[in-house]
């Protein structure tokens, strides 16, 4: 796969990063304005995409203090994440390449802690969030190969 190619792949896995963050965010400002909203996602009682998303780990990843501007809903975050994950995708550079697989190894990351908040300690499952672990990874594994076939030409 051409350079080109594989940043047209990394640009299509953000927009899907996007959109589901997006919708995570809906799912989320829905779930907390409306009682008893059921959203698409929740399938059953321990498949609940809208008591994740409203659960205390639903902002600032559950570790930042309830009183600070840096709390925000996760979503908000993947949204810009993802964004800028785009925004870089269009760079050849390798000192950029290697930001995106710092970035996206960090988003890997995340996607572990918050995968085990999800399994262990809210004992849930939510297709939404899940979604984006595979969407994390699947960046992570496109940048690393745009990182090595770079790598490749430069040598």
């Amino acid at each position: 796969m051409k350079t080109l190619q594989r940043s047209r792949a990394i640009i299509a896995t953000g927009i899907l990063g996007v959109i589901v963050s997006t919708y995570a965010l809906y799912v989320e400002m829905a779930a907390e304005s409306k009682p008893g909203y059921k959203a698409l996602c929740d399938i059953s009682e321990y498949a609940s995409c809208s008591r994740v998303l409203t659960s205390e780990y639903s902002k600032g990843f559950g570790i930042i203090p309830k009183e600070s501007a840096l709390e925000v809903p996760n979503c908000i975050y993947g949204t810009l994440f993802y964004c800028f994950m785009i925004f870089l995708a269009t760079f050849d550079h390798i000192g950029v390449i290697r930001l995106q697989l710092i970035l996206a190894f960090a988003a890997c990351t995340s996607s572990v802690y918050l995968g085990y908040l999800l399994a262990f300690v809210l004992r849930d499952v939510c297709v939404v969030c899940i979604s984006t672990y595979f969407i994390n990874g699947l960046l992570f594994w496109l940048v690393y190969k745009k990182y090595k076939s770079l790598m490749k030409k430069t040598k």
